[in-house]
């Protein structure tokens, strides 16, 4: 119940900071802008905060530790990701820098992740809805390091059931939420463009009586931010 409560409040926050931000006119601190009100113009500067919105897709290599009794052999397989997200860029590295230059960023994600384990027995094919929320630091103003949580949501898990060392696991019958942490780094060019690479690390079993952590996930990602 507390995962719960956790990954919908994280889901809520991403959704709600999308919308607030839409009802607002924002600058977004690449250049200057100009508004009326009655007869009487003026030009403002923009805000020290600078908010854009992106997409992202890229690849998974994904592996799995086992603490059970029964060793299946896991290695690395390649599954992918989609997604979109929200980048908070905050301050000015100079006082003749552009808003949304500064030293810490904030970048919350809502991610369809695809990750494939391989094993003695076959592939182990685990199905996500994913909120990351990564907590950036800039120490170049396009370059910038990534560190925080991952909330997600198991939706559904392949094959039905896995044999491997003499014993059978209902592999179909994982879903539920977890818990995660990731750290990274992206680089975002001035014409929109954003790559990326992440490690993140699941903390919780896929079931109450199997003993498996998906807690090895490599992430190369390309992305678009307007």
């Amino acid at each position: 119940a507390f995962m719960k409560k956790f990954f919908i409040v994280a889901i809520c926050l991403v959704l709600s900071l999308g919308s607030a931000v839409a009802q607002v006119k924002v600058d977004r601190g690449y250049g200057q802008s100009t508004e009326t009100a009655g007869k009487k113009s003026a030009t403002r500067h923009g805000a020290a905060l600078a908010i854009k919105y992106g997409v992202k897709a890229g690849v998974n290599l994904s592996n799995m530790s086992n603490d059970m009794t029964f060793d299946p052999a896991f290695s690395m397989g390649t599954g992918f990701q989609i997604g979109a997200l929200v980048n908070f860029h905050w301050g000015q590295r100079t006082a003749s820098s552009l808003p949304g230059t500064g030293l810490w960023g904030l970048q919350p994600e809502l991610l369809f992740s695809n990750q494939v384990i391989k094993s003695d027995g076959g592939n182990v094919k685990l199905n996500y809805i994913k909120v990351p929320v990564m907590l950036k630091v800039y120490p170049l103003a396009r370059l910038s390091v990534e560190v925080g949580p991952e909330f997600s949501y198991l939706i559904s898990s392949s094959p039905k059931s896995l044999t491997v060392d003499e014993a059978t696991v209902k592999i179909g019958d994982c879903k539920g939420f977890n818990f995660g942490a990731g750290v990274g780094v992206a680089y975002e060019f001035n014409f929109g463009l954003i790559i990326g690479a992440r490690y993140s690390m699941g903390f919780t079993d896929l079931g109450e009586n199997l003993k498996w952590k998906n807690n090895s996930n490599i992430q190369i990602t390309a992305g678009w931010l307007f």
